[in-house]
């Protein structure tokens, strides 16, 4: 019988191809028994404090989710304190794994409210709370399966002074920019202005002090 003296490299070199172009199990996102914990491996360097929460299930896993407004502390005197807004994914056994988190979010002088609102997360922050003078802008994030993230798809801000009031509103999806005032009992309502919508932006990363939405 004829010998071949390649067959076992040549078998070795096809091996080791059809190994590196098999797809590999995904590894597993780590996850934590309390927020606590889930939140300090997030931000090792740091450390912030519950502002305020809300649950929901954004994903539509039927496991209830966990949203986080964060409020650094003690970090250094040269920089203001960071806000962060995180969401935690609940799992099946009562645990935690991150599912998206901000980078410096928006401030708010007075207090911030979370709401969810089917796979919507709406986050409002105060401005101002004095009687009848109110401020308050809320942002909407929806979370999409497909990019496994929160998007950007509104914004609302409403303000009363008395018997005054006004309000604006940013729909990121269509492109329309409306606002409405009252003054002295009268309605004024604006003809919605349209804009160049740039790309959705999502919650991972998103900083505030340098998103522009390219609203006029």
């Amino acid at each position: 019988m004829p010998r071949i003296p390649h067959a076992l490299p040549v078998i070795t070199g096809l091996l080791t191809l059809l190994s590196t172009a098999m797809p590999t199990a995904h590894a597993q996102p780590a996850t934590y028994a309390r927020p606590e914990a889930a939140v300090a491996a997030l931000f090792p360097q740091q450390t912030f404090v519950e502002w305020t929460s809300t649950i929901g299930d954004w994903n539509g896993d039927g496991v209830p989710d966990l949203a986080l407004l964060l409020n650094e502390v003690n970090g250094p005197s040269d920089r203001p304190m960071e806000i962060r807004l995180v969401v935690l994914a609940g799992t099946p056994g009562g645990q935690y794994t991150p599912l998206s988190a901000s980078a410096s979010y928006c401030r708010a002088q007075k207090f911030f409210n979370l709401e969810a609102k089917g796979a919507s997360l709406l986050v409002t922050a105060v401005d101002k709370a004095e009687g009848d003078d109110l401020g308050s802008t809320t942002l909407q994030f929806r979370f999409n399966p497909r990019r496994g993230d929160f998007e950007l798809i509104g914004k609302e801000a409403v303000w009363t002074s008395g018997k005054e009031s006004g309000r604006s509103s940013v729909n990121y999806l269509s492109g329309k920019f409306i606002t409405s005032e009252r003054v002295k009992g009268r309605l004024k309502v604006s003809e919605p202005k349209r804009f160049a919508v740039p790309a959705l932006a999502v919650l991972q990363g998103f900083d505030c002090d340098v998103y522009d939405d390219g609203t006029p």
